[in-house]
């Protein structure tokens, strides 16, 4: 499983407008191999949105974001959400193979 955690900062005044289209977006992520895991505001950053998503491998990920980011749906709706972001921060996870004490 490849996870990411996704970090984004907005310009001023431009939260709200990022989250109006950042719930069309998660409409069509299913659709084209993207996993929605959890969304999170930080309490002390009014200007900050973290969120998750997973893929299956590797090759899974890079597929997926080939398609969604070439789908009509995304298209119609990037020149309105990436302006609002300042800042992204983006890390790549996978699952660390912890073994059981013992």
């Amino acid at each position: 499983m490849i996870q990411e955690l996704r970090i984004y900062r907005f310009h001023p005044g431009q939260k709200m407008t990022f989250m109006k289209e950042f719930r069309k977006a998660r409409l069509f992520m299913k659709k084209y191999g993207v996993t929605f895991v959890a969304a999170w505001e930080n309490p002390d950053r009014d200007d900050e949105f973290i969120w998750m998503r997973s893929f299956a491998d590797a090759k899974a990920r890079e597929k997926a974001i080939e398609a969604y980011y070439g789908s009509p749906e995304w298209l119609k709706i990037v020149g309105r959400i990436r302006p609002t972001i300042r800042r992204r921060e983006v890390r790549v996870m996978k699952e660390l193979k912890v073994p059981a004490r013992g």
